[in-house]
């Protein structure tokens, strides 16, 4: 697993998500032709045994996919840092949105967690049809985020979301808390 006890720890506590599961591994990689295979049988085993009902989103990039499992709606997204580039995330986000985000790699990974997380509601036909702000940087490596406009989806609340960076990944995280 990929990622430690303690970002799995603070990201419960940020996303007001207890009962997040995160699963991380290299082999679920979009390098690997089985990837896609491996992750949703993964995914499938979690929710088939499960009594409750519940969300799971999956991302994946050349070396390293990652799954989430939650009783709430959840989105995840996971992108090389330095595949990001402004130019391209300028054409998704305002101006305001650009300028109030920490960077690029976070404000991508952010958007596309949202995204997928609106799934259960409104969700927009493209990521620039919604924003995402209330931007705060808990460490260098660690920021939190919410939905901006989150009634034009008919979503019950900002949610919140997290951004963290570790070694040549970015990470963005988004649950909506009913």
């Amino acid at each position: 697993m990929f990622i430690d006890k303690m970002i799995l720890e603070s990201l419960r506590i940020h996303l007001s998500c207890p009962d997040l599961q995160v699963f991380a591994y290299e082999e679920w990689g979009s390098h690997n032709p089985e990837h896609r295979r491996l992750i949703h049988a993964h995914r499938d085993r979690i929710i088939l045994n499960s009594d409750t009902p519940l969300h799971s989103s999956i991302a994946h990039t050349s070396g390293m996919g990652i799954l989430v499992i939650s009783s709430h709606a959840v989105g995840v997204d996971i992108e090389h840092s330095e595949r990001i580039a402004d130019k391209v995330v300028k054409r998704i986000t305002s101006p305001q949105e650009f300028a109030a985000a920490p960077n690029a790699a976070s404000l991508w990974t952010a958007k596309e967690a949202c995204f997928k997380a609106l799934r259960p509601f409104k969700q927009p036909s493209v990521l620039s049809d919604f924003s995402v702000g209330n931007w705060q940087k808990n460490t260098s490596q660690f920021e939190t985020f919410t939905l901006l406009d989150y009634s034009e989806h008919q979503v019950p609340s900002a949610g919140a979301g997290a951004c963290f960076h570790q070694q040549k990944f970015s990470f963005g995280f988004f649950c909506v808390n009913l």
